[in-house]
Parts: C-alpha cells; sequence; structure tokens
C-alpha cells in the first residue's frame, strides 16, 4: 500500500516551499515533489496556489497562536519571571521546530493573507499580552495601566519575533540560548520601568475633560 500524505503533510511541505522561495516563484509542481505528491492531488484537497497559500498562513498562524496562549494560560498564576520564561520558550521553542512556518509568517517580504495572518497573531498576542500586564500592575500596586500596557505588550511581541528570527537566521547562535537571553532582557526591562512614565503616556492619551 501507498502512504499517502494527510493534508498536515501537504502543508508543512508547501510552507517550506513558500517559505524558502517566496509565493511567486513557488510551482505547485514544487509543492507536490516536496510533499510526495502529485499536483491533481493538492488542486484537489486546496484549491489554487493562492488557496493553498491562505491555507498555509492560516495554518502557520493558528497553529502557533495556539501554543502561545496555551502557555499563557498555563503560567497565569505563575511570578512575572516564569510566566515570560514560559511565552518565550513558546515562540522561540516553535521557531526552532517549525522554521518553515514561522518564517512563512514571519519573513521579510509577507504576502497578502500571509502578512494578514501575521497582523491577526500578533495583534491578538499584543492585546492578551496587555491584558496580563495590567493585571500585573494592579496586583504589585501600579495601578492598572491603560495604553501604556498596550505599547508595553506591543514591543515585547516585536522583541520576540525579531529574536527568533535573528536566531534562526544565525547558524552559530543556538535558539534556546537565545529564547533566554530575551526572557532576561525582557523581565529585566520590565522591572525597571518608571512607573510614572506609563503614567505619564496614560494621561497623555486620555481624552480631555469636557468643558
Amino acid at each position: 500500500m501507498i502512504d499517502r500524505p494527510s493534508d498536515e503533510d501537504m502543508l508543512d511541505a508547501a510552507c517550506a516551499v513558500f517559505a524558502e522561495v517566496g509565493f511567486h516563484a513557488a510551482t505547485m509542481e514544487d509543492i507536490a515533489a516536496h510533499a510526495k505528491t502529485t499536483k491533481p492531488t493538492l488542486y484537489a484537497h486546496f484549491g489554487s496556489k493562492d488557496d493553498l497559500y491562505r491555507r498555509c498562513a492560516e495554518f502557520a498562524a493558528d497553529t502557533l497562536g495556539t501554543r502561545v496562549f496555551e502557555s499563557y494560560a498555563a503560567a497565569a498564576e505563575l511570578p512575572l519571571e516564569a510566566q515570560v520564561r514560559a511565552s518565550m520558550e513558546t515562540l522561540f521553542g516553535y521557531a526552532a521546530r517549525h522554521p518553515s512556518k514561522f518564517l512563512l509568517l514571519f519573513g521579510p517580504d509577507p504576502v497578502g493573507t500571509v502578512a494578514e495572518a501575521r497582523q491577526r497573531m500578533t495583534g491578538t498576542t499584543a492585546q492578551e499580552l496587555a491584558r496580563r500586564i495590567r493585571d500585573f500592575t494592579e496586583r504589585h500596586g501600579r495601578g492598572r495601566w491603560g495604553v501604556s500596557a498596550e505599547l508595553c505588550a506591543s514591543l515585547i511581541v516585536g522583541l520576540t519575533v525579531e529574536g527568533a528570527r535573528y536566531a534562526l537566521s544565525t547558524e552559530s547562535l543556538d535558539t534556546a540560548a537565545a529564547g533566554e537571553f530575551a526572557t532576561a532582557f525582557t523581565v529585566g526591562a520590565l522591572r525597571h520601568i518608571d512607573p510614572a512614565l506609563a503614567d505619564e503616556i496614560d494621561a497623555s492619551a486620555s481624552p480631555p475633560d469636557s468643558a
């Protein structure tokens, strides 16, 4: 009996080809060969190359997003450093284990649906992180941060993504070590933020009192 690749196997293969050569240079022949299947099979399962690219974008974003949110939930009651480490290990670990899907999402030239999937994934992650930052600052007597929490969350997400991408592009850099460095960097920054700066940002973002 001939083993036929599953839909997930074919999506993995397509992600690898798209991540390596980009959407425009990728062909269904190349993807079929990488997936050890045929062009008709790809078309039957996924439709056009555009449709397959969209499925790859959603597949990569959904699998990473699910793991990130699971790590947030599992670490919710842990100390600050443990929470940060859990989220960093999740994203850096995902990048190390699934480089094609990570680079498809966070490569330098996202096209169409990949750019949309990336924005959706990073946006929802930043929103959840901002909520957790607000809970943390409130629990520790710093008040419940407003837009400053959103800015902080956006910076952390950007730092994490760029750090993992840099780690993947640098052969001599161990991804796990890079994740630990990013953890220390982020924890140090969070612990040393002057609360007055957050207050200033939140005050400047508040609408003026009506006369």
